[in-house]
């Protein structure tokens, strides 16, 4: 049943449909988004999953060329006989009383994963499990590093030819397994260049943050600075800073505290001389 822009899975639990640029991402109502984030404890639990970002770059820090690749529409490729097998798993270890069918329709969509869904991700990476053994095995014989956070896959290595046997290698097992590669997205990017790995840069042997969103972060703590400042009340008067701005400049400063201490303790700094000149309490960070 759908009401406008909402679809309805029951009398009170719902989506609301939303459009981000070209992505439609459902949005569960927040009694439903709390029964799925209650099940999802329990997928942490059977399936435990977790990304360290900066591990994750360091593997492919000082290599002369890395292939990034991109699945194409990820959650609605997952194949619904894998969800359903992993969520009866989860249900059998809980001890759950609802039905694996009553559970399956909690966690999907029309038989889909649904982005906005709180247990999409890490139910998507538990049915992805086997896929990726498969390939890091494939990448052990040619001596290529190899990692996967969502839909993004990335190899590195020294040599572009065996990132192209890779490449043709990897695309066959996602193929057999229903899944395909988004080819606009498949980049070579050589060492002569900045390469990015999930928003750090690993060039050199050396793992950062890029230059532009230090300057953007050095800036968001300047505007917060003149908003919160006892002496700043004419130049804030036009600032464009609001509550979404507080708590974006909280989460960027926790995330660079966790991939780059250098920089998060130059920020400290920083802050440190702005509050003398604006007469700021930073409580960001």
């Amino acid at each position: 049943m759908s009401c406008s822009n909402k679809i309805f899975i029951s009398e009170d639990l719902y989506y609301t449909v939303k459009r981000v640029k070209k992505r439609i991402i459902h949005i569960p109502c927040d009694k439903l988004k709390s029964k799925q984030r209650f099940f999802l404890n329990a997928i942490k639990w059977v399936y435990p999953y977790s990304t360290n970002i900066l591990k994750v770059a360091q593997i492919h820090s000082g290599k002369k060329w890395i292939l990034k690749m991109d699945i194409k529409s990820f959650y609605d490729s997952v194949p619904l006989p894998q969800i359903e097998k992993v969520v009866k798993s989860v249900c059998t270890r809980i001890g759950n009383d609802v039905s694996v069918i009553q559970s399956v329709n909690l966690v999907t969509l029309n038989g889909k994963l649904p982005t906005g869904a709180p247990t999409s991700a890490h139910i998507a990476n538990a049915c992805f499990k086997p896929i990726d053994r498969e390939i890091f095995n494939v990448c052990r014989i040619y001596n290529v590093d190899f990692s996967r956070y969502v839909d993004d896959l990335t190899f590195s290595s020294y040599c572009k030819e065996t990132l192209n046997i890779i490449e043709k290698r990897v695309k066959n097992i996602l193929k057999y397994y229903g899944y395909e590669v988004n080819n606009r997205k498949t980049k070579y990017i050589s060492d002569n260049k900045q390469q990015n790995v999930l928003g750090l840069v690993v060039n050199n042997y050396q793992v950062r943050l890029p230059k532009e969103f230090k300057r953007k972060i050095r800036a968001m703590l300047h505007n917060y600075a003149i908003r919160y400042g006892y002496l700043t009340q004419k130049e804030s008067k036009h600032l464009i800073w609001n509550e979404h701005s507080d708590q974006q400049l909280a989460g960027y400063m926790a995330y660079i505290k966790q991939v780059d201490k250098t920089f998060y303790k130059q920020l400290k700094d920083y802050t440190t001389k702005l509050s003398l000149k604006y007469h700021a309490l930073f409580i960001c960070i």
